[in-house]
């Protein structure tokens, strides 16, 4: 029988937690204009002149057309340690489908709703050119995923 211990639930969160910086360094990096870009594009106006987004490999997902890439937002709410400004993770969110990701996870126990709220208000400009997946069934109660 294979056993999970807490020492190694907590490496593979450290793990991940790690993944999410790098993913979101290279995300943001990779800009033309650099943190500047990525802070322009958490403004309404820049919603509205916004160039094509990069194209990436695609994947099916039964009927779905999703990126081979997608964007899970569960550690943007600080699940795994750390606090992240929500202005900075709505411009993470907005530079991902810049950079051609049309795949993004999301749950109302993340927060709990905070995730929701912070992709719902990044993708909205482009809410038709993106698959947004959740995750139901969980409860909420005393501000607490039960």
């Amino acid at each position: 029988m294979n056993t999970i211990t807490r020492e190694n639930q907590l490496a593979r969160r450290r793990f991940l937690a790690g993944g999410l910086a790098v993913g979101a360094a290279a995300l943001l990096s990779s800009s033309l204009h650099g943190m500047a870009h990525a802070a322009a594009l958490s403004s309404p106006s820049a919603t509205k002149n916004r160039q094509q987004p990069r194209s990436l490999p695609q994947r099916r997902l039964g009927s779905l057309q999703v990126s081979a890439i997608g964007l899970g937002c569960l550690p943007m709410v600080g699940y795994y340690g750390g606090t992240y400004a929500k202005k900075d993770m709505i411009a993470l969110i907005r530079r991902a489908y810049d950079s051609g990701v049309t795949f993004f996870d999301t749950a109302e126990v993340y927060g709990p709703y905070t995730s929701e709220e912070w992709v719902g208000e990044a993708l909205a400009p482009v809410r038709d050119k993106v698959i947004i997946a959740t995750k139901f069934g969980f409860g909420v109660e005393e501000g607490r995923p039960t």
